[in-house]
């Protein structure tokens, strides 16, 4: 296998995805914010689902398609951040396993191992056969002749072995110094580009949510009667969780710590 054809094939589904939504925002002419808006979807699902239960309606129609195309494509992006998470172990099993001439290699060295446990196996039990022999005898003598024989077939058995476990690791270094540079600047390339998408529908998603919870007369009584000061948008909120959250208790100082520092991502 070629590895050019190779990468094409492993990054082609991204690939694909990116240039669809990217040239979709690009030919809208969608703004793509500054701030980190990756770093507060756990917030953001935390807010929907929280004025979900004050109004049902805020992901009727339009609000809905949009939150599923956004998870949709947020799980899409974790699980090709896991898929390209070990390179060692893609290299390994899925470039180098795949190509002709490493597997043809491979499958003698792997036969040859075996047959060398199996000779090793033989030679060892020939051993303690000849202990029980006397010398000189014919049965003896022929027990020798193929323990002798065996270590000869042995023998010519690990050179090749060697040989092999050269030609493996020589062609490994090769195949690694083309390999890892080029997969890993296409990986962060092709995550880059998808971060950058899911950041400009987290941001239209994130001010839809507030303009709809705005125009929701239960999501306005619950600001009054909680007293929120502050226009409805994911910053005041994030306040309103920060003032109400009792970090005397050991589980709630990570989302207390992660608060904060939203705080300062949100524009």
């Amino acid at each position: 296998m070629v590895l050019e054809d190779f990468l094409k094939k492993y990054f082609q589904q991204i690939k694909e995805v990116n240039d669809f939504h990217f040239e979709y925002l690009v030919t809208n002419k969608f703004k793509f914010p500054k701030a980190n808006y990756i770093e507060l979807k756990k917030f953001i699902d935390t807010a929907t689902n929280f004025l979900m239960e004050i109004d049902e309606h805020i992901l009727d129609d339009l609000m809905g398609k949009v939150y599923q195309d956004l998870n949709s494509l947020y799980t899409f992006y974790k699980g090709i951040k896991n898929k390209t998470k070990y390179v060692e172990l893609i290299f390994y099993q899925e470039y180098l396993e795949k190509k002709n001439e490493y597997k043809t290699l491979k499958d003698e060295y792997e036969k040859l191992k075996i047959r060398m446990e199996e000779y090793n196996s033989a030679i060892s039990k020939l051993e303690e056969q000849l202990k029980t022999l006397e010398k000189g005898s014919s049965e003896y003598k022929k027990v020798k002749k193929n323990y002798v024989d065996m270590i000869y077939e042995l023998s010519k058995n690990k050179d090749r072995f060697y040989e092999l476990k050269d030609l493996l690791e020589s062609l490994e270094k090769e195949e690694e110094l083309k390999f890892f540079p080029q997969f890993n600047k296409l990986k962060d390339l092709h995550l880059k580009k998808l971060e950058k998408i899911i950041n400009v529908k987290l941001y239209y998603f994130d001010k839809l949510l507030w303009h709809k919870a705005s125009n929701s007369s239960a999501v306005v009584k619950f600001f009054e009667t909680s007293h929120i000061d502050g226009d409805f948008s994911t910053k005041t909120f994030i306040k309103y969780f920060l003032k109400n959250i009792d970090v005397s208790k050991a589980q709630n100082s990570e989302w207390y710590i992660y608060l904060q520092k939203m705080l300062k991502v949100v524009e």
